[in-house]
């Protein structure tokens, strides 16, 4: 009996699971509602920012004005995006806002930077592929040696024929040493590619929260302790322009730039959570445009790219659909087991709501008026009211199975 019991326990318990994995799944992929981002960038022309939307009737406006603006319009209004048509139909001035423009420079100044959470909230790897900043040739090289900090030390191991340099390793353990490196490293931020015009090695946080430059030029270990409050992740960027090295964001989640001569961390005013929020970063002479995404909807930072001053903030908030609204009624839960916004496999419980314990009450009005009217023990007709009430639709399917 006591075993039979277990049985279908255990049977309820696994169905509610697999139902509150199932049913929310299929219910989104029954009426899909993707919200998409308008795109906003910040004209040097209008001082504002310039947004055009997709939709069932395609506009082009100006942050705070009702007026429509044609592609040809946005193009003067947005030099800095659209400097190939501009200078296709003759149309692209020698100067903007008291700045000299012309496709090269444009050409040399732009760059775009992307983040993601799951490139934060991830198993970090124990062993980094370390470039030659200083090639015998000009060219950069593919990586033949890969270093490691997770020990306390740091350990060069040469990858052709796994051996470790040990005096590799000891000039690299003394250099960090006496800039006093603290273990083990937080956040690691490389772009390990021979596919770029130089190499500035990693940005690394340390266990304390300091910020660290390091490099291999010419075989020599190269270490710098950046001057800036608690960091705690970084990225590096190596852009054409050679301005910035990278983006930190300290322990409160403010966004620096970080500047590649005298390493200046200057801060932007701008908070994103780079664990939780989608980030895009795009640049040019005149502005640096932040944007930040979440469930909710968007955001759009833009500072000067001289004095990094801040010239203005643009929000979108996503439009809930009525499928999306019909769901809180009908799934208490859901179980999922792998999410966007990282890189691990475990069950999770999420969109959790009470508006659906409206649903579970009908529903478990029914099935105690079921258990009453076949005369079913009263304290068993109470327990299945009871997670009936609670885990809703998932539970009464069940029950209607007769399991």
């Amino acid at each position: 009996m006591i075993m039979k019991k277990s049985y279908r326990i255990f049977i309820y318990a696994f169905g509610v699971c697999a139902l509150a994995w199932f049913l929310p799944w299929l219910y989104s992929l029954a009426f899909p509602s993707a919200a998409s981002d308008p795109f906003v960038a910040y004209s040097p022309v209008a001082d504002a920012f310039v947004i055009s939307e997709n939709g069932e009737v395609p506009s082009i406006r100006i942050a705070g004005s009702d007026r429509v603006y044609s592609k040809e319009e946005r193009d003067s209004l947005l030099p800095q995006i659209y400097f190939t048509q501009l200078a296709a139909r003759e149309k692209l001035p020698d100067s903007i806002a008291g700045k000299e423009v012309s496709l090269p420079i444009f050409k040399h100044s732009q760059w775009v930077f992307s983040s993601l959470p799951m490139d934060i909230n991830k198993v970090q790897p124990q062993w980094h592929l370390m470039m030659e900043s200083m090639p015998k040739r000009y060219e950069l090289e593919d990586p033949d040696e890969a270093f490691s900090l997770s020990d306390g030390e740091v350990r060069f191991v040469e990858m052709a024929g796994n051996r470790v340099d040990e005096k590799r390793s000891q000039r690299f353990s003394k250099a960090f040493s006496e800039k006093g490196f603290a273990y083990p490293p937080r956040h690691f931020s490389a772009n390990i590619t021979a596919r770029k015009p130089y190499d500035e090695g990693y940005l690394i946080v340390d266990d304390a929260g300091a910020l660290f430059h390091v490099k291999m030029r010419a075989g020599t270990p190269y270490v710098a302790k950046i001057d800036m409050p608690e960091a705690k992740c970084a990225f590096i960027l190596e852009n054409v322009d050679r301005r910035l090295l990278g983006l930190v964001f300290d322990k409160d989640n403010n966004l620096y730039a970080l500047e590649r001569d005298g390493y200046r961390a200057v801060p932007l005013g701008i908070a994103i959570d780079p664990g939780k929020q989608r980030m895009a970063v795009m640049a040019n002479i005149f502005n640096i445009v932040v944007r930040s995404r979440d469930n909710d909807g968007a955001d759009w930072w833009a500072v000067d790219a001289d004095t990094y001053s801040p010239l203005g903030h643009y929000r979108y908030d996503y439009p809930e659909s009525a499928a999306s609204r019909a769901a809180e009624w009908i799934f208490p839960f859901r179980l999922t087991f792998t999410d966007v916004d990282d890189s691990y496999a475990c069950p999770r419980i999420t969109n959790v709501s009470f508006k659906a314990l409206a649903l579970g009450s009908i529903l478990a009005a029914i099935m105690l008026v079921w258990g009453v009217r076949r005369r079913r023990d009263a304290s068993q007709c109470a327990a299945i009211a009871v997670c009936t009430l609670v885990f809703g639709i998932y539970f009464f399917i069940i029950k209607l199975l007769k399991v």
